[in-house]
């Protein structure tokens, strides 16, 4: 059984509680992610930034004074390294998410997305 921890990304791309929107805007363009964690000083997941939350913040007169502490989302889903995929496929089932974070010890040590999921699937199969 495949776990998490065999096609999860190790590249751990996160924003720091106090960078600014703009700083995140740009990470996610170049990039081209969906969304990042965001860790406080010691590396711990606190809460998440996405493209809708920024959409979300673009309404606001001070948008361009906000932080990640000021739009994240922070009810937050996350997996463990140890976690089979077959329990982050049923997360992405009855979620619109496109990437989670990967956690050990309540820091961020990677991520894993749809893509990673489907591409360990076909590589079963082929």
């Amino acid at each position: 059984m495949p776990y998490v921890r065999d096609v999860m990304e190790r590249e751990v791309i996160a924003a720091k509680i106090g960078e600014s929107v703009q700083h995140i805007s740009k990470v996610l363009t170049e990039k081209k992610i969906s969304n990042m964690p965001v860790i406080d000083t010691s590396g711990r997941l606190i809460g998440v930034v996405s493209e809708q939350d920024i959409i979300r913040a673009m309404e606001s007169e001070d948008f361009m004074k906000l932080t990640a502490k000021n739009i994240m989302t922070k009810t937050v889903y996350s997996v463990k390294e140890n976690d089979p995929l077959e329990y982050v496929s049923k997360i992405f089932i009855e979620h619109p998410f496109r990437r989670l974070p990967v956690t050990r010890n309540k820091k961020v040590v990677g991520t894993v997305t749809r893509e990673d999921i489907i591409s360990s699937f076909m590589n079963d199969y082929y």
